[in-house]
C-alpha cells in the first residue's frame, strides 16, 4: 500500500492490528496479510481510522506548479537549459510551469485513449499540446479563440522522424469568467 502526505499508514493499520496476521512498513508505504474472512471487517475500520486522521483537503490531488513563463520563453535555449537537469525520473522530476491565457488554435481533438491534441498560442509562440487523459475536455474548450490557463510540462517529441517541441499537459482550465472547475491530469 501507498500513502499520502498526512496520513502515516503504519499507524493506521496499527489500529487494526487485530484483524491482521501481520504488517509492517513506515509511514507513506506498508504491507500486510490478512485472513479472508476478516477483509470486510477490515475495510470498515480502516475506513473509519482514514475518515478520522484526513480532512478532505488532505485527499485533494496536490498540483505543485515550479514556475509561471511565458509561451513566448520556452525556445531552443530553454530546452537546452532544462535538458542540463536530465535524467529525468521519480528523483527529478521535469518542472512544472503554468501560462495563463493562452489561445486555443483550431479545433482540439481527441486521439488514441481519450487524450487531448490541440495549439495553443501567446503572443508569437505557438506550440502543441498533449493532454494524456485529457480527451473530455475538447468539447468545452472547442470555441474558437477559447483562452484557457494550462499547467505543463516541456518536453521534445519525435514523430515520424521530426523532433518540436511539445507541452504535456498536467492541468487545464477555461481562463476566469468560466464556472468549469480545472481537470487534472489523472
Amino acid at each position: 500500500a501507498r500513502s499520502i502526505p498526512g496520513f502515516h499508514l503504519c499507524d493506521a493499520l496499527k489500529e487494526c492490528e487485530d484483524l491482521l496476521i501481520r504488517y509492517g512498513g513506515h509511514k507513506y508505504a506498508a504491507g500486510l496479510s490478512i485472513k479472508p474472512e476478516n477483509i470486510p471487517a477490515f475495510r470498515e475500520r480502516f475506513k473509519q481510522v482514514s475518515l478520522r486522521h484526513l480532512s478532505e483537503e488532505d485527499i485533494v490531488p496536490k498540483l505543485h506548479i515550479d514556475l509561471e513563463i511565458e509561451l513566448t520563453d520556452i525556445d531552443e535555449t530553454f530546452m537546452d537549459i532544462m535538458e542540463s537537469f536530465a535524467p529525468f525520473g521519480p528523483q527529478n522530476m521535469r518542472p512544472v510551469f503554468l501560462t495563463r491565457n493562452c489561445e486555443v488554435l483550431g479545433q482540439p481533438y481527441v486521439v488514441g485513449n481519450n487524450h487531448l491534441k490541440m495549439r495553443v498560442r501567446k503572443g508569437d509562440a505557438v506550440f502543441s499540446v498533449i493532454g494524456f487523459g485529457f480527451g473530455h475536455m475538447a468539447p468545452v474548450i472547442s470555441d474558437k479563440g477559447c483562452l484557457v490557463d494550462i499547467v505543463y510540462v516541456v518536453e521534445y517529441n519525435t514523430y515520424n522522424g521530426v523532433t518540436n517541441i511539445q507541452i504535456r499537459l498536467k492541468d487545464i482550465k477555461l481562463t476566469a469568467g468560466d464556472m468549469s472547475p480545472t481537470m487534472r491530469e489523472t
